[in-house]
């Protein structure tokens, strides 16, 4: 072979060896890219599988319990590391199995509509602080409630049981149905209209027809509250009447 040969076969070689070069670069650029593509995929969501299940659950709670007042909690709870969690290529969709509006524990449904879709539920709880009334003081049974035996303290709603108050106006004026330590959460089925009569009491009678009222005593054979019907021995009749309680030792009778 001679001098040029050789230096055109080296050429040659050279320029293959280039080209190669290119072809290895250019795959290793678009794997690269790939992959890339696919870990800033990944950190737009920065999120696994479990991960986002738990955050669309815990964004679905927190727009939910958005309004309400007083301070919210809210705990995801953790998934089974062993849950398999398939891509979505859609966004998930969150919905609240049961709303309560004292929070507790709570159940999100998360929902792919891809063409492939599936559903998971989530497990979550809420915690929900805001001041209820409370008793300022120890009160024993059937006492009537005024400003001074009522505080507003704050609670972990979803711990209570009934309707508690949060108005301490609702609760001024109703009669505890048992006795009470101070600071004692007060619902609405702790409380009662106050008892006006009582039985055996001696009560004012009145009678009205039209523009006349006639008043006399009576005797009541059962307590009643506002508002309650009740009999009572009229004094000089002897006559048992229905009246409705009207005020503190006072009936009206009903033709």
């Amino acid at each position: 072979m001679t001098a040029r040969n050789r230096q055109k076969s080296l050429s040659s070689l050279k320029a293959a060896a280039i080209t190669t070069v290119a072809i290895i670069a250019a795959t290793i650029t678009s794997m690269a890219a790939s992959q890339l593509s696919a870990v800033d995929s990944g950190s737009a969501e920065g999120l696994s599988g479990q991960q986002r299940l738990r955050q669309a659950a815990l964004s679905e709670l927190q727009y939910i319990y958005a309004s309400e007042p007083g301070r919210v909690e809210i705990e995801v709870a953790a998934l089974d590391p062993r849950l398999q969690v398939p891509v979505c290529q859609e966004p998930l969709q969150a919905s609240l199995n049961r709303h309560s509006p004292n929070g507790g524990r709570v159940t999100v449904r998360i929902e792919c509509r891809d063409q492939g879709p599936w559903t998971r539920h989530i497990a979550a709880s809420v915690r929900i602080f805001q001041d209820v009334v409370v008793s300022s003081r120890a009160l024993p049974r059937g006492s009537v409630l005024g400003p001074g035996d009522l505080s507003l303290q704050e609670h972990d709603i979803s711990t209570l049981r009934g309707q508690v108050i949060k108005d301490p106006t609702v609760a001024v004026g109703q009669a505890v149905r048992r006795a009470v330590s101070a600071d004692t959460v007060l619902g609405i089925d702790l409380l009662e209209a106050p008892i006006l009569v009582s039985r055996g009491d001696t009560i004012v009678l009145v009678a009205e027809r039209g523009s006349i009222a006639i008043r006399g005593t009576g005797t009541a054979l059962q307590a009643g509250e506002a508002g309650k019907q009740i009999p009572v021995r009229n004094n000089s009749s002897e006559r048992v009447v229905q009246a409705v309680v009207t005020g503190v030792g006072e009936a009206k009778v009903i033709f």
